[in-house]
């Protein structure tokens, strides 16, 4: 997709010149143009399991022990054996 520049300051006098009138020519195209947007897309709805936040938390708590406990049993031996 090529990018507008609305000022370049390396162009010289001419080509700033130039390019400014190829925009004015340009200009009506663009103001009655077709603009193509993308499709929407549609969002499907889910329904999750009614939960209370106890219930919710605990298991959240219980999820990071795991992951605790399994990286102290993989990884918690090999920095003893290094030490």
């Amino acid at each position: 997709m090529n990018q507008i520049k609305l000022i370049d300051f390396s162009d010289t006098s001419k080509q700033a010149f130039i390019r400014g009138f190829w925009k004015g020519l340009s200009a009506p195209v663009v103001l009655f143009g077709r603009v193509e947007h993308p499709k929407r897309r549609e969002i499907k709805l889910i329904s999750l399991p009614s939960k209370t936040v106890a219930d919710a938390l605990a298991e959240d708590w219980q999820a990071i022990g795991t992951d605790f406990h399994n990286v102290i049993e993989k990884h918690g031996k090999e920095v003893h054996s290094s030490e």
